[in-house]
């Protein structure tokens, strides 16, 4: 079966060039099983949503994942729901699994917290943390493993420089940490970029989380 584990949307990441329907359809053409919808939730990202409250800036944000859940009944795509995230002390970002939107209702200013902060709110909802591109040149750096569960050592956004070599490297000397790839979609020619084969038939975001922390995958 295979993922993408990093996809944007037009309605959820100001960055993301197409409709959430078109993202489903294009994965759904290239032989996708299934992917996870990872719009940015960061401050600028969230500030740049219409409405203005906090509460409808994520009404506004939540269009890209509701879109494609849609799409994704109607095409045969599982569709699940995950951010890329970004916290008040470093220009890094987390792809978090295992959430829901009443997640960022709840918690909707984590933007404000620090790297330690965040990885305790995450483990309280039993979330899973990969640092996304984390030797993207100029811009991440590998967070300590204790505040994450992996690392994203494949990105394959071809408008950076992600240095995934650094990444595979790195990860010689941290055998226990879960090792993801993830296209970093945001336009068509970024499709199949990186993806993920599960043996798993993965419906929810439980199964997801269960075959990343047990191994039962291969990045291609």
């Amino acid at each position: 079966m295979k993922w993408e584990l990093h996809t944007h949307t037009a309605q959820g990441s100001s960055c993301g060039k197409l409709s959430a329907a078109e993202v489903v359809f294009e994965h759904k053409q290239a032989g996708y099983s299934g992917i996870v919808i990872t719009d940015h939730y960061n401050a600028i990202n969230i500030m740049q949503m219409h409405g203005k409250g906090i509460v409808d800036k994520i009404d506004s944000w939540l269009k890209g994942y509701e879109e494609a859940l849609k799409a994704g009944n109607e095409l045969g795509v599982t569709v699940l729901f995950g951010t890329e995230a970004r916290v008040a002390d470093s220009d890094n970002d987390f792809l978090m699994y295992g959430i829901e939107p009443e997640f960022f209702y709840e918690n909707p200013t984590l933007t404000n917290l620090d790297l330690p902060s965040f990885s305790e709110l995450a483990k309280r909802y039993n979330a899973l943390v990969i640092q996304a591109h984390p030797n993207r040149h100029g811009i991440c750096f590998p967070v300590n493993p204790i505040y994450v569960d992996g690392y994203e050592v494949y990105n394959g956004n071809r408008r950076q420089d992600n240095r995934n070599e650094l990444s595979i490297d790195m990860m010689k000397d941290m055998p226990g940490m879960i090792q993801t790839s993830g296209s970093d979609y945001h336009q068509v020619d970024d499709l199949d970029m990186g993806s993920m084969e599960f043996e798993t038939d993965i419906r929810t975001s439980a199964q997801l989380i269960a075959c990343l922390r047990n191994g039962d995958f291969k990045r291609t």
